[in-house]
This record gives C-alpha cells, sequence and structure tokens, in this order.
C-alpha cells in the first residue's frame, strides 16, 4: 500500500488565522476553519491519495480523513 501525502490543518495563534500544512510548509489559509477544511477536502477528493488531519485550536488532532475513500488503510481505528 502506498503511503498518503499528509496535509495538516493547524492554527497559528501569532498570524491569528488556520493554516494547512505539507511537509511543513504552508499550502493554503483561511481566517475560518470551516472554510479551510472545505476548499482543503475539495482538493484532496481530486488527489490520488491524501491523509487530511484536521487539529483543534490547541494543537490536539479532532479529526483525521483519507481521500479517495478507497485509499483508506482498513486496520485503522475511527
Amino acid at each position: 500500500m502506498a503511503k498518503l501525502a499528509r496535509t495538516d490543518i493547524v492554527y497559528k495563534k501569532k498570524s491569528n488565522q488556520w493554516v494547512a500544512e505539507r511537509n511543513g510548509r504552508k499550502v493554503d489559509s483561511a481566517a475560518k476553519k470551516s472554510t479551510l477544511v472545505s476548499r482543503v477536502a475539495k482538493k484532496a477528493k481530486a488527489s490520488r491519495g491524501t491523509s487530511l488531519r484536521i487539529h483543534k485550536r490547541n494543537g490536539q488532532i479532532q479529526e483525521e480523513r483519507a481521500y479517495p475513500r478507497p485509499a483508506d488503510p482498513g486496520g485503522s481505528k475511527g
């Protein structure tokens, strides 16, 4: 099974915005978390395999999604 590219959505207190990062580099940002999640998810659905990790404001992982859905590892919890 191929490894999925991972995008993290995290809150950056210094800039007061939500940021999508891939390999530690900013790929997108928005003032509202929901706006950013929608935008990044739309791009991820068109990809060959992406893991989207959505964090809470405190940094904890809130949710993790895999796109396309069949790319989700079967043995994972959640």
